[in-house]
């Protein structure tokens, strides 16, 4: 196997257990975000450290109220790169090809700034996508 998905497994498996122990509103070893900081206003990846711990414990209410596009995007994720794993191990192409369409790109593109936007729209019902 090679030394760069060995590394990438020990990254995201320590990544898990450290969102997993600590929570990231009550200590500061995780990093602020500059965009809210300094503007005060979300950006699309507001909320998703939060959001991450919350679903690691089981809460995916609570992690829809932190950040609900990371909540629907991370099963696709998921997936996607469980199929990649699965066509490297089995030496088969198993992987999503709607990935690679030079539209895909575009696409989310579009939806993280759409959400974007809306999340910092202070009235309801768009006041809900808020961090």
């Amino acid at each position: 196997m090679k030394l760069k998905y060995i590394l990438g497994f020990v990254v995201v498996v320590s990544l898990v257990i450290i969102y997993y122990k600590f929570n990231p509103e009550m200590y500061n070893l995780f990093p602020t975000c500059p965009f809210h900081k300094y503007l005060g206003l979300d950006c699309p990846g507001c909320g998703s450290q939060r959001a991450i711990h919350a679903l690691l414990h089981g809460n995916v209410l609570l992690a829809i109220n932190y950040n609900l596009l990371l909540v629907i995007s991370l099963p696709f994720l998921l997936v996607h790169f469980g199929l990649k794993i699965y066509s490297y191990l089995a030496k088969e192409d198993k992987t999503w090809k709607f990935w690679y369409k030079p539209s895909t790109p575009k696409i989310i593109f579009a939806i993280v700034v759409v959400f974007w936007v809306l999340r910092n729209i202070p009235y309801q019902p768009f006041n809900y996508l808020a961090s």
